[in-house]
């Protein structure tokens, strides 16, 4: 078991760790950094594959600036394939029906290659060992109803059981509730989307071909929240993109060059804290996510209630990535 998983599974006695997962997530990627910081003032850089004739080996030495392979200033473009593994989290469901519940350690599932596939795309605009990145993450999140995403047969399903805290419909909650017993569906399969902005650093000391890299990102969720309760009529439905909250992640990984070519293998953590609507809304007029932002934020603006309720839980998970770059500019800019 890893360092993330000893701070955070659950105790054997069902009690969670206190750990805040943002700050432990954080603090492990900015000791990433620091090492990456050092390994940059200490390493000695190999020639890069993509210095031009005249700047490498064979430049004259009267130059005074020391040659590196991060002189270029590089733009890169690139798609790629994610698979999440969540951690349990708590929900919490208000509702107007005398409803405010607390599902404890919910869990949740991913659901890689049922369409939309999970993974994302990313540009990265590189100035030497540092960067700016946008990343957009698409994963899907399925709480345990027996069914795979988009209420898909599977194998071998599960109904997850879980302990409760607060009112159900006006009365106490049972300690106990089989998730089927309150939704038909409960899942983010069009997307536990996250909009990410961050910093990426890189190093050499493997070639020229090969470069370890690591990174913060944070944005915000875009999840397209789809919650059914069980019989209840198909208006009380929820089916549509929302803005849900802060979102960030922390990324390692190694990169592999190939003329304009770029391949990456990655350790990504995610985390997402989502205050969802209970609207009873489809998506709007068919223009699917920028068409239901726009009509939340017109009821934000009126200061609308959501007609069934809210509802909130945090999403956090390891992810294994891979993916496929292209460098929009190959051409390294000389040194002074």
């Amino acid at each position: 078991m890893n360092l993330l998983q000893t701070a955070a599974w659950p105790l054997a006695d069902g009690h969670r760790r206190t750990t805040c997962w943002a700050d432990m997530a954080m603090g492990l990627a900015a000791m990433v950094m620091v090492v990456l910081s050092g390994a940059l003032n200490t390493m000695p850089m190999s020639e890069s594959v993509d210095t031009p004739a005249g700047s490498g080996a064979g430049a004259s030495s009267t130059d005074s600036a020391p040659r590196s392979q991060f002189l270029d200033r590089e733009k890169v473009a690139s798609f790629y394939l994610a698979q999440p593994w969540y951690y349990p989290s708590n929900t919490k469901l208000q509702r107007n029906d005398g409803t405010d519940i607390t599902l404890k350690n919910m869990g949740w599932d991913g659901d890689m290659l049922m369409p939309p596939i999970d993974g994302g795309v990313r540009y990265i605009d590189w100035f030497g060992p540092a960067g700016f990145m946008i990343d957009f993450l698409h994963n899907k999140a399925v709480a345990r109803l027996g069914k795979g995403a988009h209420g898909r047969k599977i194998s071998k399903p599960v109904i997850e059981t879980v302990e409760t805290e607060g009112t159900l419909k006006g009365n106490p909650a049972p300690h106990t509730l089989k998730l089927t017993e309150l939704f038909d569906r409960f899942e983010f399969t069009h997307g536990q989307n996250m909009l990410l902005f961050g910093g990426v650093l890189r190093f050499s000391g493997l070639s020229p071909r090969i470069r370890p890299y690591a990174g913060l990102g944070v944005g915000f969720a875009v999840p397209h929240v789809e919650v059914w309760f069980k019989g209840e009529k198909l208006e009380n439905r929820t089916n549509e993109y929302q803005y849900a909250g802060p979102a960030a992640s922390a990324i390692a990984g190694i990169e592999f060059r190939f003329g304009r070519m770029s391949y990456y293998l990655e350790y990504k953590w995610s985390w997402a804290s989502i205050s969802g609507l209970l609207t009873g809304n489809e998506s709007w007029k068919n223009f699917n996510l920028p068409g239901d932002l726009l009509r939340q934020l017109r009821s934000w603006w009126k200061n609308d209630v959501p007609a069934y309720g809210t509802f909130s839980t945090t999403l956090s998970a390891h992810q294994a990535v891979g993916g496929i770059g292209w460098r929009l500019t190959p051409t390294p800019v000389a040194a002074p």
